[in-house]
């Protein structure tokens, strides 16, 4: 489920385990290596079609909303997951019929998760009897968009796992801080009005900062790092080969835009200046690779960040498999 498993594994692996099973189903928004081995594929929403909740790195819980109303068959993943629990008539799941009763189901089951509850007003919240909108009030063009079809303009769609509205009719007052689409205030340009939503300029805003933190650290025997770690050492004929993340390329959906994929580096192996000399070789000749048993043909790329005895592989491009980094490895002038 929204998941491509080649990107997390080797290869044989996952087709060790593909290959045993009897029926594969894949939900996904991505064509991918994984669905190619589905039976059944079944059309997830995006993030911008979906509702749901992150986890930062901090460990704070925060509610995101759907952008768009998803089109044609396509639903969110835990709707999918819903018709075959309904169809066994097995579990809670024939009550889940929004958000909030699927957010309800996990606490209950898993209670770390139960501050997920409150981390933003339930799906029925309302200010006067108003959702709030996600557009603002001169949003226009409304009406021309579908012109083509028709020239009445069609009922908004409907949102039953969220207090917003697809439109710009609502609330206009100030909503609470999880439920802001935008920051607006007159006489103000742009992310400067959020200065009128804030306590004070550069404080939390009115209300709290939405979010709720689910782990917090323990407040008695608190240890802190008694040893230091022993330095790096270089090996004589073997490079500690670590991953290198770069912003088009790193991850899933920027192969995906002709456009950006322009912008993707070339699969290069980067080494200091004196391993490049240690080599004999200079920049942008080929060197060859031996990594977990396989052997990659790659240029030589100038890092001075990257110290002596380590080498640099940029990961999540197309071209490289999946490879468990950092690992030792052996380069060999060509």
């Amino acid at each position: 489920m929204e998941n491509d498993l080649y990107r997390r594994a080797d290869r044989g692996k996952v087709d060790a385990a593909l290959d045993a099973a009897k029926h594969i189903v894949a939900i996904d928004h991505l064509e991918n290596a994984t669905t190619t081995k589905a039976d059944l594929i079944l059309p997830a929403a995006t993030f911008a079609e979906g509702d749901g909740t992150f986890v930062n790195n901090e460990g704070r819980a925060q509610r995101f909303y759907q952008v768009l109303a998803p089109k044609g068959d396509i639903q969110e993943s835990w709707r999918w997951l819903r018709e075959p629990v309904r169809a066994i008539d097995r579990g809670d799941a024939e009550s889940w019929s929004n958000l909030d009763q699927v957010d309800l189901a996990l606490a209950s089951e898993l209670p770390v998760f139960a501050p997920i509850l409150k981390i933003a007003p339930p799906a029925n919240f309302r200010i006067v009897g108003q959702k709030i909108p996600r557009q603002p009030h001169r949003y226009s063009g409304r009406t021309a968009m579908l012109a083509q079809i028709s020239v009445h303009e069609p009922k908004p769609p409907d949102d039953p796992d969220s207090p917003l509205s697809f439109s710009m009719e609502g609330y206009e007052g100030e909503p609470p801080p999880s439920l802001i689409p935008r920051f607006w205030a007159p006489g103000w340009n742009s992310i400067q009005s959020l200065n009128k939503f804030q306590s004070e300029v550069g404080g939390s805003l009115h209300g709290g900062d939405p979010g709720q933190r689910l782990i917090e650290p323990a407040r008695a025997g608190l240890k802190f790092f008694g040893e230091v770690p022993q330095a790096f050492e270089r090996r004589s004929d073997e490079w500690l080969i670590v991953p290198l993340y770069h912003i088009f390329g790193s991850e899933e959906l920027s192969v995906l835009s002709p456009g950006i994929a322009q912008r993707l580096p070339k699969l290069y192996i980067a080494v200091n200046d004196h391993d490049a000399a240690r080599l004999g070789v200079n920049y942008s000749e080929q060197v060859e690779l031996n990594l977990g048993g396989s052997t990659y043909s790659l240029p030589v790329k100038g890092h001075l960040a990257i110290p002596e005895g380590v080498a640099g592989l940029p990961v999540g491009l197309r071209e490289l498999p999946f490879v468990d980094l950092p690992a030792w490895g052996r380069i060999a002038r060509m």
